[in-house]
C-alpha cells in the first residue's frame, strides 16, 4: 500500500479527503498542523505528503522547506484556499510537486497523486531531446520533472508566474487557470486571435499570448503536459529562448505511446487574402516553413526557410523577439492591451528603423513570424509534417489554415 500523509488544519478536509484515498486503497495518516505533521513525516516517511500551505503559527511552506531539507527526494503536494500563481509558482520552486486549490476535486488530488508516484519511474527513461519526423507514429513525450517561471503578461501587463508539470501519456497539452482550476485544451476548437496574439477560451476564462509556449512543445516533440498560469504566459525577453531553457533543465521524457503526426497531403491552401499575402501547406517529408515578411518602412523584404531541426529552431528561430510599431503598441494601450511590453521584452519600431534595442539577427522579424506559425499550428496538438508557404500573414489567418487542415486531415 501507497503511504500518504495529509496535513491540513481543517478537520473536515482531513476527514473527507482521508476517507477518498483509503477507499482508493492508500496507507492514510494525518496532521492537524506542522509540528505533528514533520514528526510523522520523520517517523513514517511517506511516499507522498498533501500540504495545506496557510496554517496557524507554522506555514506549510515552511513545512515544506524542512521536509525537502531532511528528505530531497520527498514528493509533496501543496494545496490551499487562497490560492494565487504566485503562492503556486512559490511552493513549486521550493519543490512542491504540485499545488492543488481548495475546494479540492477527488479527482484532481488522485491524478496528482498518480503523476507523483510515477515520476521515478519517467525519469528512468529520460532521452535525448528532439523529435524524429518522417516516420508514420512518434513516441508521445513530457518533461522530467515540473519547472517554474516568473514574469509578466504582454497584454495584460500583470505579473505572473507559470509552472509546467509532467502528464501521463494520452493528456494532451492542458493550461490551467490558477486560482479557479479550468481545464483548457491547446487545441484549435479553443483557440481565437484578434491579431495580436493566440488565446484560448475556456467556459469561464481566457488563457493568453500561447503561441510561443506552444512552438517550444512542438519542436521539443511535447505532447503531455500541464501548464498552470493565471490569465496570460509570460512574455519573458520577448522570444522563446528561456522556455527552451526551461525544457532542456526539466529534461524530455519518452513515454511508450505513439502520436501520429499530421501529414499534409495535398495542397491545403486559405482563399481570398488581399494584398499579395498567402499561407498554404503542401505534401513535404519534414516540416518546413516559407515565410516572406514584405511589409513597409524599416522592415521592407525578408525571406526565410526554417527546415524543421530541433537544433535550429534552439539557435535561429527561438531568440528572435515579438516586435511592432509605437503608434501601434499607443493603439493598443487604447484599448487596454500591450500593458506589459516594456524596452526589454519587445522590439519597438518607428518609420526610420528600431528604436529600442539592438536586432540579435538581421532578419528578426521574419524569424519571429515563423515561430509564431510553429506555435499555431501545434494547436493540431500533432507534429506536423509537410512544408508550409506564407507571405505577410498573422494570427488570425494561421489559425485559419488549421481549421481547414483539421477538417480535412482530423475530422
Amino acid at each position: 500500500m501507497h503511504k500518504i500523509l495529509l496535513i491540513d488544519d481543517e478537520k473536515k478536509i482531513l476527514e473527507s479527503l482521508s476517507s477518498i484515498l483509503r477507499d482508493e486503497g492508500f496507507l492514510v495518516l494525518t496532521a492537524p498542523d506542522g509540528r505533528q505533521g514533520m514528526d510523522l513525516f520523520e517517523k513514517e516517511r511517506p511516499e507522498v505528503v498533501l500540504l495545506d500551505i496557510w496554517m496557524p503559527e507554522e506555514d506549510g511552506l515552511e513545512v515544506l522547506g524542512k521536509m525537502k531539507a531532511r528528505w530531497k527526494d520527498a514528493i509533496v503536494i501543496a494545496i490551499s484556499g487562497h490560492g494565487t500563481i504566485s503562492t503556486a509558482v512559490e511552493a513549486v520552486k521550493r519543490g512542491a510537486f504540485d499545488f492543488l486549490e481548495k475546494p479540492l476535486s477527488a479527482e484532481r488530488v488522485l491524478e496528482a497523486i498518480a503523476r507523483a508516484l510515477g515520476e521515478k519511474k519517467d525519469e528512468e527513461k529520460r532521452e535525448p531531446f528532439g523529435l524524429e519526423r518522417g516516420n508514420d507514429v512518434v513516441r508521445q513525450r513530457t518533461i522530467g520533472r515540473s519547472v517554474v517561471l516568473y514574469g509578466v503578461g504582454l497584454h495584460t501587463g500583470i505579473k505572473t508566474g507559470m509552472i509546467l508539470l509532467p502528464m501521463p501519456p494520452g493528456s494532451g497539452i492542458l493550461f490551467e487557470y490558477v486560482p479557479y482550476g479550468e481545464r483548457i485544451p491547446a487545441f484549435v476548437d479553443c483557440a481565437y486571435s484578434i491579431g495580436y496574439a493566440t488565446s484560448l477560451r475556456g467556459k469561464a476564462c481566457v488563457i493568453r499570448t500561447v503561441e510561443h509556449l506552444l512552438a517550444v512543445f512542438h519542436m521539443f516533440g511535447i505532447t503531455n503536459i500541464l501548464v498552470k498560469v493565471t490569465e496570460e504566459i509570460p512574455i519573458l525577453d520577448g522570444s522563446a529562448r528561456e522556455f527552451c531553457r526551461k525544457i532542456e533543465e526539466a529534461g524530455v521524457v519518452e513515454q511508450e505511446e505513439g502520436v501520429e503526426p499530421v501529414k499534409i497531403q495535398g495542397r491545403v491552401e486559405l482563399d481570398g487574402l488581399d494584398g499579395g499575402r498567402y499561407l498554404f501547406a503542401e505534401p513535404s517529408d519534414s516540416f518546413e516553413i516559407d515565410y516572406l515578411l514584405d511589409q513597409r518602412g524599416p522592415i521592407r523584404l525578408q525571406r526565410y526557410h526554417f527546415r524543421g531541426g530541433l537544433e535550429d529552431f534552439v539557435r535561429d528561430i527561438a531568440p528572435s523577439r515579438t516586435f511592432g510599431f509605437i503608434k501601434d503598441f499607443e493603439r493598443l494601450s487604447k484599448l487596454g492591451l500591450a500593458s506589459g511590453g516594456r524596452i526589454d521584452n519587445v522590439i519597438i519600431l518607428n518609420e526610420n528603423g528600431v528604436i529600442n534595442t539592438e536586432l540579435r539577427f538581421e532578419d528578426e522579424f521574419v524569424r519571429h513570424k515563423i515561430l509564431d506559425l510553429i506555435g499555431d499550428l501545434y494547436l493540431l496538438m500533432r507534429p506536423v509534417i509537410g512544408k508550409i508557404h506564407a507571405r505577410g500573414t498573422g494570427h488570425m489567418e494561421n489559425l485559419s489554415l488549421v481549421r481547414e487542415i483539421k477538417r480535412r486531415l482530423l475530422s
